[in-house]
């Protein structure tokens, strides 16, 4: 268990009952007979999707457990997509509310950006990660994130899309190096306050089923991606530090292994247990 709001049984049932709707919907969903709920349809099944990880994610499960629902949220946003940019041209508005950057997609793309990188996703699988959460050059914060996991060509829009929400985080992602551990630690403390417009930001206290988490996983991935020090972090209830962990475990594994080829080329007897 990560999450002690909730008992292990609770996390379990939610995931059953979410995975039992997203299944239902992801074969029909771009065959669904009424052509005009198939948005809608698909939409839910991406929030659905997206709240397996994060259960899973707070019931203690195992990383590689976590992946291949990873790997469905990128699946039911591929079909969403697709199912949007087949909406008619008479039902323009309903067209551009769907593909609208909300708050809750930003949150989304950074967490879902942070179980690639902490699952080592290789680059045509980080690829096919940013090409599912679209919003190419719209979202500064999106896309300074996927630049640093390998979008190198991406255009970076200038502003994020919720200043008064995470303004303070891109700065993070500016600024110079040496300021970016304290300016971290500085939006992790105050993160629950400032991400309390997202739909879910009271659901602890809402209806049976509706709490899946609180976690910072926007903070993690800035200092996965951008190697911080989290030391000061890792007292944070909300910091998802198992993830950190995980990101950075086998980078360690492959600069123990490079040291041990040069001891090896250099006659030294340096060693490394993956050798």
């Amino acid at each position: 268990m990560r999450d002690d709001k909730k008992n292990s049984e609770y996390f379990s049932d939610c995931i059953a009952v979410t995975k039992k709707a997203r299944d239902e919907r992801m074969p029909v969903a771009e065959t669904f007979h009424r052509v005009e709920s198939r948005p809608i349809m698909s939409a839910g099944m991406c929030k659905d999707a997206f709240q397996i990880c994060v259960l899973q994610f707070s019931r203690g499960d195992a990383l590689e457990e976590i992946r291949p629902n990873v790997w469905d949220w990128v699946k039911a946003k591929e079909i969403h997509s697709r199912i949007v940019g087949a909406i008619p041209p008479e039902r323009k508005s309903e067209k551009i509310m769907y593909q609208r950057v909300t708050l809750d997609k930003v949150y989304d793309a950074l967490t879902m950006m942070a179980f690639a990188r902490a699952l080592h996703f290789n680059l045509s699988e980080m690829q096919r990660l940013f090409g599912a959460i679209g919003y190419f050059g719209e979202d500064a914060l999106i896309d300074e994130a996927a630049r640093a996991l390998g979008d190198a060509k991406r255009a970076v829009a200038e502003a994020c899309k919720f200043p008064k929400v995470y303004d303070p985080l891109l700065e993070v992602w500016r600024s110079d190096p040496a300021e970016r551990s304290a300016k971290l630690l500085a939006f992790s403390k105050i993160w629950k306050k400032k991400i309390k417009p997202i739909y879910w930001s009271d659901s602890l206290n809402g209806a049976e089923g509706a709490y899946f988490g609180y976690w910072c996983f926007d903070v993690a991935l800035a200092a996965m991606a951008l190697g911080i020090e989290d030391e000061k972090l890792r007292d944070n209830p909300y910091y998802p530090k198992d993830l950190v962990d995980a990101a950075r475990e086998k980078k360690w594994l492959a600069q123990s292994c490079t040291s041990y080829r040069l001891a090896q080329d250099h006659g030294g007897l340096w060693g490394c247990s993956d050798a």
